[in-house]
């Protein structure tokens, strides 16, 4: 890696001395054009005088070509650089991608073994759709150590869906624990019931918010993320039930926070990315 970086360094290097070199040799040769065309000039006859100039005039038309020269190493410059910072943008936010992975397995079974039971633990995406806001499932941000065949062709539910515990943790913005009783199944509507397994017993849910890249304030214009879920087809044991739950919570609560900071520094590098394309296109 560190070979190929030190490679890919050369060729912005090789332009800038380009540029550096098209300016000197253009201030040179116009300034000999320049010297030329004034000793030979009389009653400002200017037309007539650079006619007479003949090979002259290559001076000063390769005095151009190399501002021309130096212009393109710019431009070229500047694209390298931004296709450069797309890039490293892009592997940044792939091992970040790697990290909530990795964070969410270790958050996933310490919740299991808070409650004592196995879960699955699934990030799901707020999408915004004309006026109404879905959460869709993660595929690539999930712990799946329970089978759960129903779950297989989910795709995406309202956040006011009746009786959907995602659906409210987001709307509330608040940790959420819930019990589904035995016979949840049947309090959706079919469309719904069918993305969702009988046999589930619990949800522990919490929300994604958006915070301020500055202050790291919860900024209440603005929908949460996503959802962050946990869930299980084994009833949590009663037994000291309520401080494992809220211990649950907490982990879950840390993980959304963590979750929040890491998106915004992604929005912040995408700012920068696109900031920079801006100034590349300015360049004429």
């Amino acid at each position: 890696m560190r070979v190929a970086r030190k490679s890919e360094s050369v060729r912005p290097n090789s332009l800038n001395v380009l540029r550096l070199s098209s300016t000197l040799l253009s201030v040179v040769l116009l300034g000999i054009w320049v010297n030329v065309f004034t000793e030979r000039l009389r009653d400002g006859a200017y037309l007539h005088t650079i006619t007479r100039l003949g090979w002259g005039n290559l001076l000063l038309l390769g005095g151009g070509g190399c501002l021309i020269a130096g212009e393109l190493a710019t431009k070229r410059r500047l694209l390298m650089e931004h296709r450069d910072l797309e890039r490293r943008f892009e592997l940044l936010r792939h091992r970040q991608g790697r990290l909530l992975a990795t964070t969410l397995a270790t958050v996933c079974e310490l919740v299991s073994k808070t409650l004592r039971v196995p879960c699955n633990g699934r990030y799901f995406l707020a999408v915004a759709d004309g006026d109404q806001t879905y959460l869709e499932q993660d595929r690539e941000l999930a712990v799946l150590t329970v089978r759960m065949p129903r779950e297989f062709g989910f795709t995406r539910v309202a956040v006011d869906t009746p009786h959907i515990v995602i659906g409210r943790a987001f709307r509330e913005r608040c940790p959420t624990y819930e019990d589904l009783p035995v016979d949840h199944h049947s309090n959706y509507e079919p469309r719904i019931a069918r993305m969702i397994e009988p046999a589930q017993r619990w949800v522990l849910a919490c929300p994604v918010l958006t915070l301020d890249a500055e202050t790291n304030r919860h900024i209440e214009e603005l929908s949460p993320h996503g959802v962050i879920c946990f869930y299980g087809v084994n009833d949590p044991p009663t037994n000291g039930k309520e401080a494992r739950v809220s211990a649950a919570l907490e982990y879950a609560e840390q993980f959304a926070n963590q979750m929040s900071q890491i998106l915004n520094i992604i929005e912040l590098v995408t700012e920068m990315t696109d900031s920079h394309a801006k100034d590349t296109e300015k360049v004429p």
